[in-house]
Formats: structure tokens, sequence, C-alpha cells
């Protein structure tokens, strides 16, 4: 019998044992690196779930790495916010109308204590984290704020806000210190008029009295004027009142008392031995009452209203007095430079970006295929921009106490000082857009959402790890036991070859 290769085809089991080779290195290698295949190709049709799940888990990490980031950020806006609560909070604690101090001690340290404030404030919005800065909205690559020496003192050419309140002051005091009202008295009538048709000074708003002795004209007319006259001889304790509108938008009174001696306390006027002479001693006593009120309430009023044409607000532009083009000086001015007059020679002290009400869009990153997360803050929002003004006002304040006239100013600022801090700095405003409060507030919501997402991202992740594991990685027991099988099957295709491989006629005949 002859057999030959049609009778049984050789080279067809070397084939299968090269196959069962192949098998036993692949068995072999996943053995060793526990991945069931080494190539994308290896892994057949399901490489491409795989491919779509490692797209998955990058997007994942991606956002995961953009949350990490803005918690950081976040974190540290919340460490400058609960700074600027303390120093708002701590700022209307301390400046208490009447709480001079021992030997007047608050009226010496109060300006340098708000100016220290100032600086740690200012300092703090200039934050930013490896050249980030966090408080200029979408600008994040200059210091959003002024340093307080120039944002005071004025630097590079430009002036700060102590020129632009003292200019304002002038404009608001007029040289005669009454506010910018003419004061005039014939036979028994006292007339007074805002001495033009300007947002300066002293604005006339009533006149009362509690006598019938006095016939009075209620302020009238562009510019206004009101008139006093004495009809009858007013009785001792009358009273007469003229009310007053003030830059910073607050209201003022001057109280005048009828007296039947010589007068012993400010305000008060002597009844005279006829109308026209009582008439003439209550202009006398109306004008040191306003020249009083123009170096005190006025003043402080005058500085805030300064303070915020200077620190300006979202949406808001430098406001500077405009010098008087006829006397050359501020006392007469009547009304303001254009913007871009005042921003030439004026220090800028917000240079961030001005989203005018929309700062939390200003600085938007996405953290999930359907989620982004607005965490923008501008330093000239609502809340800062009141801290900013009131500290900045108190900081240049003069409230010297060496002699008792001096001290009784002094005091009378401080008074108007502290009422409008309390007023600007009060918990009720925590409600407005823009109040630190509310900052705070909208940045924990962002962080509240952040965590949300990083917990679902992790949970997603492991799922989608599972998947991955499933699909790449192989199980060493499986992988041992087919192992086996194979190196079994393999020995008895070696064998099974090996003797057929000697089914040749030579051997037979032997």
């Amino acid at each position: 019998m002859i057999v030959t290769n049609q009778m049984y085809p050789l080279p067809a089991s070397y084939s299968g044992i090269k196959q069962l080779q192949n098998q036993l290195t692949n068995l072999q290698a996943q053995l060793a690196s526990g991945d069931k295949a080494q190539t994308l190709a290896d892994m057949g049709s399901v490489r491409y779930s795989d491919l779509t799940v490692r797209a998955r888990l990058s997007r994942l990490t991606g956002y995961d790495a953009n949350i990490g980031t803005v918690n950081l950020r976040l974190g540290m806006m919340n460490q400058v916010l609960s700074s600027a609560t303390t120093i708002n909070s701590s700022t209307r604690s301390s400046l208490v109308a009447g709480a001079y101090g021992t030997s007047n001690i608050n009226l010496t340290t109060a300006p340098s204590t708000a100016k220290t404030q100032l600086d740690q404030l200012l300092t703090s919005l200039n934050t930013d984290i490896n050249g980030h800065y966090l408080f200029g909205g979408g600008v994040t690559d200059q210091a959003p704020v002024a340093t307080v020496d120039a944002a005071l003192n004025g630097a590079g050419g430009k002036d700060g806000f102590a020129t632009v309140a003292a200019q304002r002051l002038k404009a608001d005091q007029g040289a005669d210190g009454l506010g910018r009202l003419t004061l005039t008295s014939t036979a028994d009538t006292v007339n007074l008029a805002e001495d033009g048709a300007h947002p300066f000074g002293f604005k006339l708003d009533t006149v009362g009295s509690s006598s019938t002795a006095f016939t009075l004209t209620q302020p009238s007319g562009t510019p206004a004027a009101l008139a006093v006259q004495v009809a009858t001889q007013p009785a001792d304790g009358d009273t007469l009142t003229v009310g007053l509108k003030l830059p910073d938008g607050t209201t003022d009174s001057i109280a005048l008392k009828a007296v039947t001696g010589t007068p012993k306390n400010p305000g008060e006027f002597q009844i005279g031995a006829t109308t026209a002479d009582t008439a003439a001693n209550l202009s006398a006593a109306l004008h040191s009452s306003l020249q009083t009120e123009g170096s005190t309430t006025l003043a402080v009023a005058s500085n805030f209203a300064a303070a915020n044409g200077f620190f300006t607000g979202q949406g808001q532009s430098i406001q500077r007095v405009a010098v008087d083009p006829v006397s050359g000086d501020y006392y007469a001015a009547t009304g303001y430079e254009t913007t871009a007059q005042a921003a030439g020679h004026t220090v800028q002290w917000y240079a961030g970006e001005d989203s005018n009400g929309a700062a939390r869009a200003s600085v938007t990153t996405k953290v999930d295929d359907s989620t982004n997360v607005s965490y923008g803050v501008e330093a000239n929002e609502a809340g800062f921009a009141q801290l900013v003004r009131s500290l900045a006002v108190q900081s240049i304040q003069s409230l010297p106490s060496t002699s008792d006239a001096q001290t009784a100013t002094s005091q009378a600022k401080f008074d108007a000082l502290a009422t409008r801090v309390s007023t600007n700095l009060s918990g009720a405003n925590d409600s407005v857009s823009g109040s630190i409060a509310s900052i705070t507030v909208d940045l924990g919501l962002a962080q509240v959402t952040l965590k949300n997402l990083s917990d679902r991202h992790t949970a997603y992740t492991a799922q989608l790890k599972d998947v991955l594991s499933n699909a790449e990685q192989a199980d060493p027991n499986e992988v041992a036991s087919a192992l086996l099988e194979l190196q079994t099957r393999l020995s008895a295709s070696y064998s099974a070859t090996a003797m057929i491989s000697q089914l040749q006629l030579a051997n037979y005949l032997k």
C-alpha cells in the first residue's frame, strides 16, 4: 500500500499545529499581562464599544480636572469674601455715632484704621492663583483694582480720590461755606436761595415752624428759594426748621430757636425789639448754622458723593467736578467733566471686566456634557464698591481735637460719617444684587453643583472602568485552564504528527 499526501494531508496538520501554537502564545501573553488582547485589531468587534467607553472616560477626566480647578478658585474666593465680610462688620460696629472714645481717641484712630482696612480689602481683591486674577470677571490677566496709595493719592500723573473729593467739597461748600446758598435779610423777611441750577451744595427742601409768628414761603422755582417773614414777635422757645437735601441723596435740617435773652446754644436767636431786629438775628443764626452744617454734615455728604463718582460701580462712569471756566476755581462749579475728560486725569480704581449686573456669567467653565458652572466675581459689584467707598471716605477725614471748637466740629463729622457708614454697610443690604452676602450664596451654590457632579462622575467612572475591565482584562483562572487544555492538545498533536510522519514506504518495507 502506498500512502500519499492525498491520503493524509500532512501540511494541513502542520497548519493546525501552528494555530495551536499561536493560541498558546496568546494565552501565555494574556496570563503574563492580564489583557485579553495586545492590539485593538486583536479585540475584534469589541474594540468599537471599547473606544467609545475610553472616550467617555477621557471626557470625565477632563471635566474632573475643571472641577478641581474651579473648586480651588472658589475656595480662595470664599476666603476673600469672608475677609470682606469681617471688615464690613467691624467697620460698621466700630463707627458708632457718639462713641468718640476716651479722650476722643476714636477721632484720631478712625481714619488710620479705615486706611489699613482699605489696604487689606484692595489687596485681597487682587488675589490671584498662578497669575489668574479672581475678582476681575473675565479679565484675569491683570490686577483688577488699584493699590490703596494709588486709589487715594493718585499715580502716574493721575489724581486719586483725595484730590477728587477736595475739589467736590469746594463745589459743595462754596467760597463762603454756606453750601452754595445765598442768604439775605430785608426788613422783617429772611430770604434763602440756591445760587444756581447745578448739582452742588445744599438744596432747599422745606421750611416749617411751631409758631404762627412766622409767615413761610416754601421753596419753589429754579433755582429754588424760600422766605421767612417775622410777621409778629415770636414767643420764647418758638422754633423754625429748614429742611435741606444733601449731595449724597440724604437729607438734613437746621433747627432755629427763638430766645428772650442772649443766645447760649448753637441755633438760638434773640427776640429783638422789633420784628426787623428779630429777622436780623434769625438771619445771623441761620448763617452760622449753615456754616456749621457746611463744615460737618455737608462735608461728609460731599465726600460720599465724590466717592460714588470715583469708586464707580457696575455700569457707571467716573464723575468729576469741572472747574468753573469764568472764575477758574471749583467754588463756583456748575457741572461735571465729560467721561473722557475725567478718565484722562483720574485714577481708575477698577480695571477688570464690567458686565453691568451679570458678573457671575463673566467666567463660565464646562464641567459636564450638559452643565456649565458660572462663578465670575467683579470687584466693582455693589457690596465691594460700597465697602470701598465707606472706608475711603473715612480714610481721608481730618478730625482734630486740640481745641473745643475743633472737637465739636470733628465730633459732628464723626457722627455724620457713622450714620452713613451704618446705612451703607447695613445687613439690610444683603439682599441687594451684588452684595457680599449674595455673592457668597451664588458661589456656595456653584460649589454644591460641583460637589454633586464630582460624586456622579466618580460613580459613573467606576461603572465605565468595570465595563472596560470585562472587555479588556483576562480572567487568570480561565486563561490558566485554557492554557493547560491547549498544551495537552498541542502535545497530542505533536505525537500524532510524529507518528504519521514515519508512515513512508521505506519504513513499511523494513
